[in-house]
């Protein structure tokens, strides 16, 4: 099908919602990227919820919101849009096939954790994910422009269609803002760049420099009772089970060389502490 012009939107439009200080000025909060931060686990971000339980998840809500024509659906219980009429945003394409469109995060999940949602609850991660409340949060693209940008941020790609640098760059600073999320130098840079391309801005964006969050640490635990240990840490692989409490399963894998070396694998979410089923634990 052939290609037509996405209606974009105004940086008025999208940044409506915040609030700037006294100054006149939203401060962007920059970091440098962390490497000592929990490895990111998609599980973590349930996606595609349906939280006011009308059988729509948010994929297909985000896609009867930016439809320009009513929607179709595959069944009569009207849950799962099948075509519509679309204008991709980042490539400026005219879609029917609901199916050939993605329905993307603005940022990025993976993008997202390493700037700060690596500490958010679960709640707050699906919280995230499935934001219908701000326009650009989640958007439907085609999935080759979903599948090019992958997690990537603005230093790393950017819309092919350039009329929408000012929207991408535009809803990635609110959202960044918006969720306390820091971005990196470089990505400030790049954002700057595309900003430059916007008529007008509703007020400026300021970057601040910030230290980063502290990294989640092992629990504090008190060092191993004296007294002779029921097993040997040097033997035979031991479980959770095998022990009458939690303080006798800390003695344990601390004298095995925990929490630097766990060799019975008694921590499972490696926060330092042993066996956390088990009766007593912290």
């Amino acid at each position: 099908m052939a290609a037509a012009l996405a209606p974009v939107p105004t940086p008025q439009a999208r940044t409506s919602d915040l609030a700037p200080r006294a100054d006149g000025q939203v401060p962007l909060l920059i970091s440098d990227k962390r490497t000592d931060i929990p490895r990111y686990d998609r599980d973590e971000w349930n996606h595609w919820t349906d939280d006011d339980g009308d059988c729509q998840n948010a994929r297909h809500e985000v896609l009867i919101a930016e439809s320009l024509s009513a929607v179709e659906f595959r069944s009569s219980a009207d849950c799962l849009v099948d075509s519509g009429q679309w204008l991709a945003p980042f490539t400026g394409t005219a879609v029917t096939d609901a199916g050939s469109l993605d329905v993307d995060h603005m940022v990025p999940l993976a993008n997202a954790h390493i700037s700060g949602g690596w500490a958010w609850s679960n709640e707050q991660k699906r919280l995230y994910a499935n934001d219908l409340q701000y326009p650009g949060h989640l958007i439907a693209v085609t999935a080759s422009a979903n599948r090019s940008k992958g997690a990537r941020g603005p230093e790393e790609w950017r819309p092919p269609d350039k009329r929408y640098w000012c929207a991408y760059a535009t809803d990635w600073v609110v959202i960044k803002i918006t969720w306390q999320l820091t971005a990196t130098a470089s990505e400030w840079s790049a954002l700057q760049e595309m900003l430059g391309s916007c008529e007008t801005l509703p007020f400026e964006i300021v970057a601040v420099e910030t230290l980063p969050a502290l990294a989640p640490t092992a629990t504090p635990v008190s060092p191993p009772a004296a007294g002779p240990l029921p097993y040997d840490p040097n033997g035979p692989d031991r479980d959770c089970g095998d022990f009458p409490d939690w303080r006798t399963a800390q003695d344990f894998y601390v004298t095995a060389g925990a929490p630097a070396n766990d060799p019975h694998r008694l921590d499972g979410d490696s926060d330092g502490v042993a066996c956390e089923s088990l009766s007593g634990a912290p």
